[in-house]
Formats: structure tokens, C-alpha cells, sequence
């Protein structure tokens, strides 16, 4: 039995399958509390707050991958040492009433670079199990080649085997892969601000992330300065993509 659509029936299940489709998530912008505070550099604008004799200059630059990228500046100027670690970095997100709803801390960079290495150690096994693989599937290549060559059945003549090329493309998989841990890795260590030690008279710049509160009217920064925090308050915005 063959069913057949009428072009209203067509137009209706297009109307269903568009509304179900997921479109693009609305980009997130904070904005700071002052919109005239701080400089700006490069489109992104930094705002700066001081404690202690311990400055924190903070610019937003995107959220991406669900999380939101900060350019840091943290600048001693106590007459004591800092410890500066990013995983004691707090941000806050509230509600259209200002009511807190969700809280988080930074991504901790040597979490994420030990994670990194973890990745980069299977991948080295993998690429261990590979190099035998290839020399396995070669010798079955030749093999197989042999034996149709001098087999008198004509109908072998275009048995053959791929191995090698099949192990190949896994081993090019595996080290592209690898290639883009080791960018990582080398991204997490030396663009982020990372735990140290911050003499008095010098300062640490780097990333800092945060997973992203998308529900989120408000976002609020608490940073640590001792036993105290410096606060920075964002508006969130959501912009539609379409």
C-alpha cells in the first residue's frame, strides 16, 4: 500500500520538523556594572579594583565552549608576598532580582593540564599498539598477495587485503589528536594565570575560565585578597543569533 502526501500535509510536517530543530545558542556579553569604567583595549574593556595594596585588572573577552574567557592582571603592590590561585577565584550568578542562583569557581589549570597528560599517555599507547598493528598488517598484506599470485584459481585473483592502509589512517588519526593535546597542554601552562607566588612590585597576567551561567541575569566576581574578596558585578546580555 503506497501513502501519499498532499502538498498541505508536506508544508504542515515542514512546519514541525523547522520548529523542532535546535537553533544557535544567543551569544553571552557581560558588561560591567559601569559602562563608561575602566579602558578599553582591543574591544575588550577592563576594569581594575584594589585591596590591600593588590590590584585586579579584569577584561571579558567571549564565552566560548560554555565558559566564560577572562584576560587577568594581578598586580602586588603590598609590601608582603600573594599566593594568586585561580581555583579560589569565585564568580556568582544572579537572577533578574539580583537573588543569587548559581555559584562556581575558575577552571583550575593544573587539573585540566594533569587531565591533558592522562589523555596524552593513552595516546601513546595507542600509538605503541599501532606501530605493531602496522607491521602485523603488513606481513598479511604480503601474504595475501603472494597467495593470489600464485593461486590457479581465477577467481582469487582480486582477493587482497588493506591492512597496512586501514592501521595508517588510525595512526594519522591518533597523532593529529595527540598534536592537539600537546597545543593544549602548552596553552593551559603558559597563557593561564596559574598558582604563584606574587611578589610585592611584580604581577602575573594570564586567562581565567568559568563555566558559563547562561540563566543568569547578573554575574558577580569575588577575588580573593586575603581573608577579603575584591568584587566586580557584570550584566549579562543575550544576544540571538538569528
Amino acid at each position: 500500500m503506497k501513502t501519499k502526501f498532499t502538498l498541505p500535509a508536506i508544508l504542515i510536517l515542514s512546519i514541525v520538523l523547522l520548529n523542532s530543530c535546535y537553533g544557535p545558542k544567543n551569544i553571552l556579553k557581560l558588561q560591567p556594572h559601569d559602562k563608561n569604567e575602566g579602558k578599553w583595549l582591543y574591544g575588550q574593556q577592563f576594569v581594575a579594583d584594589t585591596l590591600n595594596g593588590i590590584i585586579y585588572e579584569v577584561g571579558y573577552e567571549r564565552c566560548q565552549g560554555e565558559q566564560y574567557w577572562f584576560n587577568f592582571t594581578v598586580t602586588n603592590l603590598s609590601n608582603l608576598p600573594i599566593l594568586i590561585d585561580p581555583s579560589d577565584f569565585l564568580l556568582k550568578g544572579y537572577n533578574g532580582y539580583r537573588e543569587p542562583i548559581v555559584e562556581t569557581t575558575a577552571l583550575n589549570p593544573e587539573n585540566e593540564i594533569l587531565d591533558i597528560e592522562k589523555s596524552l599517555a593513552k595516546a601513546g599507547v595507542r600509538e605503541a599498539n599501532h606501530v605493531g598493528l602496522s607491521l602485523l598488517a603488513a606481513s598479511v598484506d604480503v601474504a595475501t598477495g603472494v597467495a593470489t599470485a600464485t593461486d590457479d584459481n581465477p577467481n582469487n585473483d582480486y582477493l587482497s587485503t588493506n591492512l597496512y592502509e586501514g592501521v595508517q589512517v588510525g595512526r594519522e588519526v591518533n597523532a593529529l589528536r595527540a598534536e592537539s593535546l600537546e597545543t593544549m597542554r602548552d596553552s593551559w601552562e603558559n597563557s593561564t594565570v596559574r598558582k604563584t607566588t606574587v611578589e610585592p612590585n611584580h604581577n602575573i597576567k594570564g586567562k581565567v575560565f568559568f563555566p558559563a551561567i547562561r540563566e543568569a541575569s547578573y554575574i558577580k566576581l569575588f577575588l580573593p585578597v586575603d581573608s577579603n574578596f575584591v568584587e566586580m558585578s557584570y550584566e549579562q546580555i543575550q544576544i540571538p543569533v538569528n
